[in-house]
């Protein structure tokens, strides 16, 4: 299991079929930073990009591949929006088999699975300490 992102971003797996996935959230008081399931997608070359669109810290880019295995004209960045100036942002994951790339998906899903869980459990723990105080206050 390879993360082949960085050869994309060289330009080096162009014209090549690939599966990509990224799961992004830091801050859960908000919606993640990227939601992208395993998907099957072609690397294209940025040259080919419409003059509307850009890709920054990439050579080459990402193109869905439909249900009906025609390339989509959807356009996804190796790097999400998160990086300033000179840093790139979070890569996301690129991976030649499906396989790989669903574990891969599962594990990110599964650090914000716990970081929630956790949550939940302190917030249970707070919850009852209030009450025990409130209880106290009342005698």
């Amino acid at each position: 299991m390879r993360d082949l992102t960085k050869e994309v971003q060289q330009g080096k797996m162009n014209g090549k079929t690939v599966w990509i996935c990224h799961y992004n959230q830091p801050d859960l008081n908000k919606k993640p930073l990227r939601n992208i399931p395993p998907t099957k997608c072609l690397v294209v070359c940025n040259d080919e990009l419409p003059k509307n669109k850009r890709v920054y810290y990439s050579k080459s880019h990402f193109k869905p591949i439909g249900k009906n295995g025609s390339v989509t004209s959807r356009v996804i960045s190796p790097v999400d929006n998160t990086g300033y100036r000179m840093s790139e942002g979070n890569p996301l994951n690129t991976f030649k088999t499906e396989s790989d790339c669903v574990s891969k998906w599962n594990e990110e899903l599964q650090v914000v699975h716990e970081q929630l869980t956790d949550r939940l459990k302190n917030a249970a723990q707070e919850i009852e300490r209030e009450i025990i105080k409130i209880e106290e206050m009342r005698k």
